[in-house]
């Protein structure tokens, strides 16, 4: 496979809607972040016209729906950012100063139990040390590649508490793009005028404000993967809905697509593995993976792409409530139905039962676990990989104690 960069440039507010529906009368509601359709369909059509002449036929669709997608991811001086993880918690001491504390499979104590989906699972709890009671703070929703690897390789929360302040605020988060609204009228086509009292209000993503903590605009990233290749982009391209433009550039590639040396040295010697999704997921089991099965009382499988011998048992997970998917299909000229996804950076918690997770992270690192071939195509799962607790020795029994 033959891997393509692109640099998007949005020109325009992005129309990236939620599922709700949408009619006269109705307001738009717009996503926090474009979901991988978006590009994925923005980018296809954009291949079928320069590649196939605009010629959308049943050979042509079927090439453009193998096209492997990744992305979008937020892009600042060349280096991606990713959806801030669900495992973890920050305490507001003031000032611009917070606190971490990891969110760790934990075993209950005498007399406690959990409701949780599964019998072989354990709740995901804040260290014994938190004593006291607090109001979490928002973390920034994306974090740098920097901090992202620190997070992802820490063994202990304190030393990873004595830089938290650029998470929330600095040069190594972001915020979401701010929200554009603009009201329209529509036209008579016969006479070019706007029709009486058919107004409707549009929500768009604007990319064009330059952050303050950054210094430069953001940027959309993406890639994609063909057996033949493509041509090289420049071009201005619709990107989203309502036909906005956005500028693509092909590019050698960007920061952050490659896994980094920090967590292949840190996955390659733990037997804990983490799983945090860059990318919404979808599953056919909901929030739990399809490739993990039943077999004595756990939970047990092997990633899409992962090592032929290698098995993970899922001993926990952190996982927002799921979120609506729907749009509308180019190929059918309809509507889609309705789909729940897996929230961008919710984490799940392994222990490896056979093999080894050393070529996991190199070989799975931004690489697709949804379940269904044309949801990994599309770009949904996709993940990234770490470890946890891994400075702690033994493993958690089926009876969640260590060993």
């Amino acid at each position: 496979m033959k891997s393509t960069y692109f640099t998007i440039t949005p020109r325009d507010p992005v129309i990236a809607r939620d599922a709700r529906p949408f009619g006269f009368g109705i307001r738009m509601k717009s996503l926090d972040w474009p979901y991988p359709s978006v590009l994925a369909g923005s980018l296809r059509t954009m291949f079928g016209k320069t590649e196939k002449a605009g010629d959308f036929s049943p050979d042509t669709v079927m090439w453009l729906k193998g096209l492997a997608i990744s992305g979008p991811f937020p892009l600042v001086d060349g280096s991606l950012f990713f959806p801030a993880p669900k495992d973890i918690l920050l305490k507001d001491l003031r000032n611009d100063r917070f606190e971490a504390f990891p969110l760790r499979p934990a075993e209950m104590g005498k007399g406690q139990g959990c409701d949780l989906p599964h019998p072989g699972l354990l709740p995901a709890m804040l260290p014994q040390t938190v004593t006291e009671e607090f109001k979490p703070a928002k973390s920034a929703p994306f974090w740098s590649l920097k901090t992202m690897v620190s997070w992802l390789t820490e063994d202990t929360d304190a030393s990873f508490s004595n830089r938290i302040s650029p998470v929330h605020t600095g040069a190594d988060s972001l915020q979401y793009p701010e929200k554009d609204a603009r009201i329209h009228t529509k036209i008579v086509p016969e006479r070019g005028v706007a029709d009486d009292g058919m107004l409707f209000e549009t929500v768009g993503l604007d990319f064009t404000a330059k952050r303050k903590s950054v210094g430069d605009q953001v940027r959309i990233a993406a890639r994609m993967d063909s057996n033949g290749g493509c041509s090289m982009v420049d071009t201005l391209h619709p990107f989203g809905g309502e036909r906005r433009l956005a500028h693509w550039k092909s590019c050698a590639g960007h920061t952050g697509w490659t896994c980094p040396d920090e967590i292949k040295t840190s996955v390659k010697d733990s037997e804990r593995v983490r799983m945090v999704l860059a990318t919404p997921a979808i599953f056919t089991g909901g929030w739990l993976p399809g490739w993990l099965g039943e077999k004595n009382g756990c939970l047990v499988g092997s990633p899409p792409g992962g090592p032929d011998d290698l098995v993970l048992r899922l001993v926990s997970a952190c996982v927002d409530r799921w979120k609506p998917l729907s749009g509308w299909s180019l190929e059918t000229r309809g509507p889609k139905a309705i789909r729940r996804v897996v929230p961008a950076g919710s984490v799940y918690f392994f222990e490896t039962e056979k093999g080894s997770a050393a070529a996991l992270a190199e070989r799975c690192w931004l690489q697709s676990v949804s379940d269904d071939p044309q949801d990994r195509l599309d770009g949904f799962g996709l993940t990234l990989w770490g470890t946890w607790n891994n400075s702690k020795k033994g493993s958690i029994n089926d009876k969640g104690m260590e060993e």
